[in-house]
């Protein structure tokens, strides 16, 4: 049975379209890279942070550990300095470094590179596991296409994100937890360099009695806490800590520069975006994460539910409930979709389904060529459909 098989869309068709928009994305990403990057012309545009890769600020952490001053990567004028040296110009605005020290042992080799052969090594690397996990979810050349046609797949081409990263660790985490809980543990702690993208993982893992692969999640946060305190000391810890008033101020929205609300894949950030004060927008945020956790750690109480559901519910949960979600993290969603189709090839496709997905994949285009309108609804949807389509029928199978 073809994952795109039946009444609502031809296996063909579905074909044409996906590998069409896939190629468009690969195209497109390029495209910017050749206009950004390679053949930049004078202007305005070429002197923004738009025309820096987010990959800089990766880059210009390893180099700053590099030269034996690993700390300074949190000092924002010390690092701007690297990122500028690394481009060759200099650019308006910051892309400062906020990422926990343990991330700095996975970017200072890359840094042994110039800033663009780095990129290259780093986004070719990222983006192998990531269709590597996605032909392991669903082992089909289409479910390869969906990974590439996937809205924020130009995005990360271009600025060599972590999103493939990311989507790769929990989705091979998702994988294995049934068989190998302990591997599935580690997966899962190595995402501790962006811990906010998996808050609704742990209370589904506690909710399913999951706790090899919990304490396993643990020891590899602690683990590399400690490698890094071990290689690179005292002063990188006090100066990560003493940066989360910077930090702070990116997420609330005081930070030097203008908050780009528009790439913030939320509630929080839709309604930021509308002009919502940071207080309530946080409360409309804490009202959707606790309409979903309870609903989540239901599904991942006992077997009522196949592990392929369950996986996907806790994707959309996830990417739903965290507070800062930006448009390049959106392959989360992705991994959840493909866990969706591989449990509906068994038991079938609720009516709407596809529609579904493929209305999801509209969105997700939407939110991130326009000002965010649908963004956020993206992973709540997708959740709410599949607990409504899936769930509440494997629920009542089961009675």
């Amino acid at each position: 049975m073809s994952w795109l098989s039946g009444d609502q869309i031809g296996r063909s068709r579905a074909t044409v379209m996906i590998v069409a928009l896939a190629l468009f994305n690969i195209g497109f990403a390029f495209t910017l890279i050749w206009v950004a990057y390679v053949a930049p012309q004078p202007g305005a545009f070429n002197n923004s942070a738009a025309a820096l890769p987010d990959f800089a600020a990766f880059w210009a952490a390893g180099r700053l550990t590099l030269e034996g001053t690993p700390a300074l990567a949190y000092d924002w004028q010390a690092h701007r300095a690297v990122e500028v040296a690394g481009l060759g110009r200099d650019f308006a605005g910051w892309m400062p470094w906020h990422y926990p020290p343990p991330f700095q042992l996975v970017v200072t080799p890359l840094a042994m590179l110039p800033l663009w052969p780095a990129m290259a090594l780093w986004v070719t690397l990222t983006l192998g596991l990531y269709l590597w996990v996605c032909w392991r979810i669903l082992p089909d050349p289409l479910a390869l296409a969906a990974a590439l046609a996937a809205a924020p797949t130009a995005i990360i081409l271009v600025n060599g994100q972590t999103g493939f990263l990311v989507a790769a660790l929990l989705g091979l985490c998702l994988l294995v937890i049934d068989r190998r809980p302990v591997a599935a543990g580690i997966a899962l702690g190595l995402i501790a360099i962006k811990p906010h993208l998996v808050l609704a993982v742990p209370f589904a893992l506690a909710a399913g009695g999951r706790w090899r692969t919990f304490t396993a999640a643990g020891l590899t946060v602690i683990a590399l806490a400690a490698v890094a305190w071990a290689v690179f000391g005292n002063a990188i810890w006090a100066a990560f800590v003493g940066s989360f008033n910077d930090t702070a101020g990116v997420f609330v929205g005081t930070a030097v520069g203008k908050a780009r609300w528009e790439m913030v894949a939320n509630l929080y950030g839709w309604a930021r975006f509308q002009g919502a004060s940071f207080g309530l927008a946080l409360a409309l945020q804490a009202v959707l994460a606790l309409a979903i956790l309870v609903p989540i750690m239901r599904a991942w109480h006992g077997d009522r539910l196949a592990p392929a559901l369950k996986a996907a519910l806790l994707c959309f949960a996830t990417a739903a409930i965290t507070p800062r979600i930006l448009n390049y993290d959106l392959h989360i969603i992705l991994i959840g979709a493909l866990f969706q189709v591989r449990h509906a090839l068994k038991v079938g496709f609720f009516t709407g389904e596809q529609l579904l997905l493929g209305g999801a994949a509209l969105a997700a285009y939407l939110s991130i060529l326009f000002a965010p309108g649908v963004a956020w609804m993206l992973a709540t949807v997708l959740f709410a459909g599949c607990w409504w389509g899936h769930a509440r029928r494997s629920e009542a199978a089961s009675q």
